[in-house]
């Protein structure tokens, strides 16, 4: 299966000196699998040192702070990101204000990664985390929890007509956000997509657009303006890995 890092490589690839965010970094496994010139981590509760982490990669800075007091009060109005990689709390309000602020912080050409958009069970998909456990526990359902984030992708496919997307084939559900305008929207409203319930998740999969990651890439570099990289090389890929 093919990682976070993997496909936040794979699209950094893409710029010639690529910056990179991350919103939501938990134990920093991604975080550090990802090559980028600058790389800004932000998360309420880091769960290693972030000390030892700045001496060990001076390129990156670490912001201890929910996303809100990050975007609202720490970064500068100039600053901008090649890659957004959003993975902070699982709710679909909470996701979708740090997607309208990554969109004010992306480059023009810049990216943006929503991770955990498909749930696989009920329980991966409740708002509530610890009711989550309880249905994951009484059902014996899979591990994890995604929340309703998956409503993000309903959000995009019907207001975001600028941006084109996709989910990543390969793994768990990560949506894939570039700046390339579509012909047309469907016919949702608002209210539909705040109420989505989990079964839209399954009657409306080809809303997701599923697809590669090598196709996502080919189609952003296209998008872009700038040649297709081969991601299938040994330096462009990172082991799998199962920490966020």
């Amino acid at each position: 299966m093919i990682s976070r890092a993997d496909v936040q490589n794979a699209l950094l690839a893409l710029y010639p000196e690529p910056s990179y965010l991350e919103i939501g970094v938990a134990k920093g496994a991604t975080f550090d699998a990802v090559r980028a010139i600058r790389k800004v981590a932000v998360d309420p509760r880091f769960r290693f040192d972030p000390g030892e982490a700045r001496d060990e990669d001076p390129a990156a800075t670490y912001h201890e702070v929910p996303s809100d007091v990050y975007f609202g009060e720490i970064i500068e109005p100039t600053e901008q990101f090649d890659v957004i990689y959003l993975d902070g709390l699982h709710t679909s309000e909470q996701t979708l204000r740090d997607f309208a602020n990554a969109t004010r912080y992306a480059t023009p050409t810049g990216v943006i990664i929503i991770d955990d958009v498909f749930p696989l069970s009920y329980a991966a998909a409740m708002r509530d985390q610890v009711r989550a456990r309880a249905v994951r526990q009484a059902t014996n359902s899979r591990r994890g929890w995604m929340g309703d984030v998956y409503r993000l992708v309903f959000f995009v496919e019907t207001f975001c007509q600028q941006l084109s997307f996709a989910t990543v084939e390969e793994n768990h559900g990560q949506l894939v956000v570039w700046p390339q305008r579509r012909r047309s929207v469907p016919d949702r409203t608002i209210e539909a997509v705040g109420r989505s319930p989990y079964a839209d998740v399954h009657l409306q999969r080809s809303a997701f657009n599923f697809l590669p990651l090598e196709e996502i890439v080919r189609r952003v570099a296209t998008a872009i303006g700038v040649p297709v990289p081969a991601i299938d090389e040994p330096d462009q890929l990172t082991p799998a890995s199962s920490k966020a």
